[in-house]
């Protein structure tokens, strides 16, 4: 675009085909966009807070911030020798609306807090250390009062109701946790025998990174068990899917993906929500419990509240606790057998007369039922 001088501005930390910048690299960066030899930084969250260039008049965020701080920060960086301009992008109905209106409400409360704590108009401010008989001196010998604050000031703001989530004690490492802690809300880690997060007595949530979901796949662990688990425990089950690059897996074709996602989804009935890193799933998960606690006025409970299975559920559960077996392949195999006895005595070659059992999964089937236990 005609005008436009435009000059790279990152951290000093490198990444995959992306390399940093030094601390002097940097400065000399910032130096000529004062001197006006580039008119526009494009910049990572590094160009938030510490800058001070004060000929800036305009910045555009790419996505809000759910961080009142932050946000503050992020306005901060324009209008200081005149007016400013910032602009925030967003995409309507998405979760970027949530965030920006989360920091609108937490920047108000923030100011009107402030306000609160306001001295008089008319007393002076002491900035001086006590001595003698508890007056303050100036440096002329002369006495400065102690300010007393009003006594209405003197009461706690109000604070908006905190929520609680249970976090699996495996999850201590995920900067989730951290960033949950950061949001105000209230974590308890503790031993979940289903799920990586419990926000209410029906939502529990099981959390994967793109790389440890398409592990899962890859290791022959399983996934299909645990999301079943999932499904028994709670009414309200939900599957975080974290990160990007889910599909560039050179081992795992995108259709089988896809057919695994479309399982837990439909067969299943758990939705899956792709969140962009830890601290979108911190936000993600702090909303939920909002919801469930605070507008839904649910209590949070470790083991759910699920209602008990039925027997053609509690069957086909048996069924598909066997791996290479998903929900489908177990009705088939019921519906055809007619029960969970016949479906264990029947052989290779009838196991392999129902719909999309083929000899792969019929194998699994007479090793895991025929097989000697080596535990």
């Amino acid at each position: 675009m005609e005008g436009i001088k435009p000059v790279r501005f990152v951290g000093q930390a490198s990444r995959y085909k992306d390399t940093g910048l030094t601390q002097k690299q940097q400065v000399e960066i910032i130096q000529k966009f004062k001197d006006g030899e580039y008119n526009t930084l494009v910049a990572t969250s590094v160009a938030e807070e510490g800058l001070d260039i004060p000929s800036t008049d305009l910045v555009v965020f790419f996505e809000p911030v759910p961080s009142e701080i932050r946000s503050i920060q992020r306005k901060g960086r324009t209008g200081r020798k005149h007016a400013g301009r910032v602009v925030v992008l967003m995409a309507k109905g998405s979760k970027d609306e949530a965030y920006h209106w989360s920091s609108n409400r937490k920047e108000k409360n923030m100011f009107r807090t402030m306000k609160n704590l306001e001295l008089e108009p008319e007393a002076p401010v002491a900035e001086k250390l006590p001595v003698g008989d508890g007056n303050l001196q100036d440096g002329a010998g002369g006495q400065t009062k102690l300010v007393d604050f009003p006594a209405q000031q003197t009461q706690e703001p109000k604070t908006s109701a905190v929520v609680k989530v249970m976090v699996d004690q495996r999850e201590i490492r995920s900067h989730v946790v951290h960033t949950l802690e950061k949001l105000g809300t209230d974590v308890t880690l503790t031993t979940l025998e289903v799920g990586d997060y419990v926000v209410s007595d029906r939502v529990g949530i099981e959390r994967k990174t793109a790389e440890d979901f398409l592990s899962t796949l890859l290791d022959g662990r399983d996934l299909f068990g645990q999301v079943s688990d999932l499904k028994r425990a709670y009414d309200r089950p939900l599957m975080i899917i974290e990160g990007e690059g889910i599909y560039t897996a050179r081992q795992v074709h995108p259709n089988v993906i896809r057919g695994v996602l479309a399982a837990i989804t439909i067969d299943f009935g758990i939705p899956i929500i792709f969140s962009r890193d830890e601290e979108d799933t911190a936000a993600l998960i702090s909303v939920i419990a909002k919801r469930e606690q605070v507008d839904s006025k649910r209590e949070i409970s470790l083991h759910g509240k699920k209602t008990a299975s039925t027997l053609p559920e509690q069957q086909e559960y048996l069924v598909s606790a066997i791996s290479e077996i998903g929900p489908v392949v177990a009705r088939n195999l019921l519906r055809h057998f007619g029960s969970v006895e016949r479906i264990m005595a029947a052989s290779r070659e009838e196991l392999m007369k129902v719909e999309l059992v083929g000899p792969k999964t019929a194998d699994r089937i007479r090793e895991v039922v025929g097989g000697e236990y080596k535990g």
